[in-house]
Order: structure tokens, then sequence, then C-alpha cells
């Protein structure tokens, strides 16, 4: 278990079938509680913005490790956006959580939107930062990229493919950043590393949402993009943005792909507020 506990406390639940550690904190209330999505790699990335979270919201603040992160091990065989988004739904179920506020970035954020269109009747508000780049017009190249990063990690194995893949998204020093902004990190990483190209590469590959799916989802969407990001996350929103009944864009100042870590502050506001300006 990581030893990221400043507030809030870690547990295991069990969603039939697959094991998720859950950090909950703040208070019981009949606002709907705000669900953090473990991401794809770094899976615990989203948990400093969740700390701040609990700090401006009066309501429950959970974040929580996917199949196949953490204390359950990694997972053998491909996994699927509908998969991680129906654990979700088993976990709401399990803590008797009617409607849930959803907060996923780049992975996570598609399998928030997932569960959004598969269950609209669950979720309250959904934020998705910088889903990834699979219906922009970088599509191809991206899906070029997560093939290559597949063949990496068949020749070198998982834990060099993917110091060799946060080297290139972060900088060579990323161990030293990471660590330093969230302790424990590094190891987590380390560990989950099978799960991320065995199961969550192919996942994300073969993901198909579109416009038909989109329409399904009845809740508010908020999209969060960085101006220091790579071209393709802005693509994607710009793509997508419209396909949404309700949505609405930030674009976070000098902030990249890494800003739940980078700029937690400014991602925590904006979720703060969206949540505020569509709830109280």
């Amino acid at each position: 278990m990581s030893s990221l506990v400043e507030q809030g406390r870690w547990r295991a639940i069990d969603v039939g079938g697959a094991q998720l550690d859950l950090w909950e904190t703040g208070p019981q209330t009949d606002k709907p509680p705000v669900v953090l999505i473990g991401t794809a790699l770094t899976a615990d990335e989203l948990l400093p913005v969740a700390r701040l979270l609990a700090t401006e919201l009066g309501r429950g603040i959970m974040s929580y490790r996917r199949r196949g992160y953490g204390t359950a091990g990694s997972v053998a065989g491909a996994g699927s956006m509908r998969l991680d988004a129906g654990d979700l739904i088993a976990l709401l179920d399990e803590l008797e959580i009617p409607r849930a506020v959803l907060v996923g970035v780049s992975y996570s954020g598609a399998v928030a939107l997932q569960a959004a269109a598969d269950h609209p009747d669950r979720v309250e508000r959904v934020v998705a930062i910088e889903p990834p780049p699979v219906q922009s017009a970088s599509s191809n190249a991206f899906r070029v990229a997560n093939t290559r990063l597949v063949s990496e990690y068949e020749h070198l194995g998982a834990a060099r493919a993917a110091d060799r893949f946060l080297s290139r998204l972060m900088d060579p020093h990323w161990r030293l950043d990471v660590e330093r902004l969230l302790p424990g990190a590094v190891a987590q990483v380390e560990a989950d590393a099978e799960t991320f190209f065995a199961a969550d590469i192919p996942a994300l590959l073969s993901w198909d949402f579109g416009e038909a799916d989109a329409a399904r989802v009845t809740a508010p969407v908020l999209l969060v993009s960085g101006t220091a990001s790579a071209h393709w996350f802005e693509e994607e929103i710009e793509a997508i943005r419209a396909w949404f009944p309700h949505v609405s864009h930030v674009s976070l100042a000098n902030a990249d792909h890494s800003m739940a870590l980078t700029h937690p502050t400014e991602v925590a506001t904006a979720i703060a507020g969206f949540i505020r300006d569509v709830a109280d």
C-alpha cells in the first residue's frame, strides 16, 4: 500500500471479481460524493487533487485504483473501458452511492465518459482531464505511438518500457519529479507497469466511444486541457466537445498532461468551480 495518507484512509473493496483500493475522506452528506478514478500507470495521479477538493467542497471525496493496480496485483489479459466503467458502477453499488461526480485524467477520463454514457442515471457530473485522443485528427499518430509502446514492452519488459515511456512523457529524471510530487509513487509505478501494458493499452486502442455514446451522457461535462500539452489532446477536446448536450471547457495556462501532479491547485479550483456552478 502506498504511503500517501495525509488525510483520509485507504481500504480494499471487493466488487465481484476485482479488488479496488479506495481512499476516502470528507463528510457524508446528501450531496453526491466526488469519485476520482485512478489512471493508467501513475495510478494515484489524482490524489493531490482529491486532497485539495476535500478542503474545498463540503462533501465526500473518494479516489480509487482500478482493477490490476495497487494491492490487487496485475491483470492478465487485455482490459476494456466498459469493464473499467462496470467496476466503477459496482464500486458505487457496494458503497450504496446512488449518484456521484466522476473525475478522470487521461485514460481514466475515458472511463468516466464511458460510465456516464452507459449509466447516465448514476452520474451527477463528469470531469475529463485531457481524455485519450482517439477521435482527434491525430488519432492515427496516437494509436501508432501506443502500438510502439506495446512493442517496447514485448522486447524490454514492463519496468524498462515504463521507464522509457515516462522519460519521454515527463523527462529523463521522472523518478525524482514523481517522487517529490507523490511520495511512494515510483515503486507503485514499477509494480503496476504490467497492467498498463498488458491491459490498459489494448483497452485504449479498442475504445470505440463516439457521438452516439456522448449523446447518452445527461450529466454536465467539464473538459480540461493544458496549454503546454501535446497538440493532440486539445484536438481531442475540439473533436468531442460538441457531442455532449451540456459541456464546458477550461484550458490551464502552462500546464501539460501531468497537470494533476504539477498543477493540482489549478485543477482542483477548476473542478470545484464547475461543481459549485451546476450544483450549489
